[in-house]
């Protein structure tokens, strides 16, 4: 959520790589390093499959449990969902829980900067 490293990176891409021939791997390779993120997982997930992630969600009371379904095998990507305020979550294939603050929407949105699916579940 930095605008100005977002931008520097991709400086740093084009004079780093400015006219040679490369791979995908040293450009992930490159990206990760620079973020200071390990983006392998996500790289597998949208540059190597066609499933598209899916959020799966459930709340009880004040309680939002969530998992992602459809994705390779260690997808952690954080997302960002909105109830009654906004929340960085972390999914992974296990469900993870969240206590909501009190008067919480009883649904969740997100962001849609992200691209990925949502269900609902009981």
């Amino acid at each position: 959520n930095d605008d100005e490293k977002f931008r520097m990176l991709l400086r740093g891409l084009n004079a780093h790589f400015y006219h040679k021939t490369v791979t995908s791997k040293q450009v992930e390779d490159y990206i990760s390093k620079h973020s200071g993120l390990d983006l392998t997982k996500v790289f597998d997930q949208y540059l190597r499959t066609t499933m598209v992630p899916t959020l799966e969600y459930k709340i009880t009371g004040n309680t939002l449990t969530y998992r992602w379904a459809n994705v390779v095998k260690g997808f952690n990507m954080p997302v960002k969902i909105n109830d009654s305020e906004q929340h960085w979550i972390q999914p992974l294939e296990e469900w993870k829980s969240l206590e909501l603050p009190p008067g919480s929407k009883k649904g969740v949105s997100v962001d849609n900067n992200f691209y990925i699916n949502t269900k609902k579940v009981n």
